[in-house]
């Protein structure tokens, strides 16, 4: 089997996953509280998806995925919680280098709640956990014509080596396939917005004729432009309008 080709039949079980998993919805999908459709001004903030109640893992998670030393979620993501307010790009100022969270125990109900789409969702590969790969796949969503919300995944790659991850395209295929929204988000600089875009119409003919090569070139060039697209500062309520130093 040649790089540029996989075979659909390997990958039925994930798309059969990703469309039961979106048909399902729940707390294994989450829903976001709205959604910014304009590209180039996204800031992909933490979604408030989970139960506050206890300590205990979700029994949606994806069993034998933890989070170990990963804490990229603790950097690429804006924070905007009563207790804890940062902007993606910059470090969480509780994340202490080699020691992770310095307030675990006590952290806020919104990082307490969040987990991203590696660990809940069985057809994202083994293979994409976030510090690992540079692939960030985290819930989402699009508002309908009618105001219904309609569940989804966006996958932000935080360097040009994401690229190479291993089941990249075989996860964006899977989803695609499944009719599952996806998102590509491509971070700005630290403090500012992210450029994004949906995936499924530039890609429907490429997973149709299993075509990993064009799958992954289409990602290499929508990274390329959405470096080159315009950024907004990110403003959080009470910050004041200053972005982190």
């Amino acid at each position: 089997m040649s790089d540029a080709k996989w075979k659909m039949t390997t990958e039925r079980s994930a798309v059969d996953s990703a469309r039961s998993a979106i048909h399902r919805g729940g707390p294994m999908m989450g829903t976001p509280s709205c959604l910014e459709r304009r590209r180039d001004t996204t800031d992909d903030r933490v979604p408030d998806t989970a139960s506050p109640h206890g300590e205990s893992v979700p029994s949606h998670l994806v069993e034998g995925r933890d989070c170990g030393t990963c804490n990229v979620c603790c950097v690429a993501l804006t924070i905007e919680d009563p207790e804890l307010k940062k902007v993606q790009g910059y470090r969480c100022q509780h994340l202490k280098p080699g020691q992770g969270c310095s307030i675990y125990p006590s952290r806020p109900h919104t990082c307490r709640t969040f987990y991203c789409g590696w660990r809940q969702l069985k057809w994202v590969r083994q293979s994409l956990r976030p510090d690992r790969s540079g692939v960030l796949v985290k819930l989402d969503g699009e508002i309908e014509p009618d105001g219904t919300q309609r569940l989804g995944v966006s996958i932000t790659l935080l360097n040009r080596a994401a690229l190479k991850a291993e089941g990249l395209a075989e996860t964006v295929a899977a989803a695609i396939a499944a009719g599952v929204p996806v998102f590509l988000n491509i971070p700005g600089p630290p403090g500012y917005t992210s450029a994004k875009a949906r995936l499924n119409a530039h890609l429907e003919a490429a997973v149709a004729m299993r075509d990993k090569g064009a799958v992954l070139r289409f990602l290499a060039d929508a990274l390329r432009q959405g470096r080159r697209g315009e950024r907004r500062r990110i403003v959080l309520q009470d910050q004041g309008g200053s972005v982190p130093s």
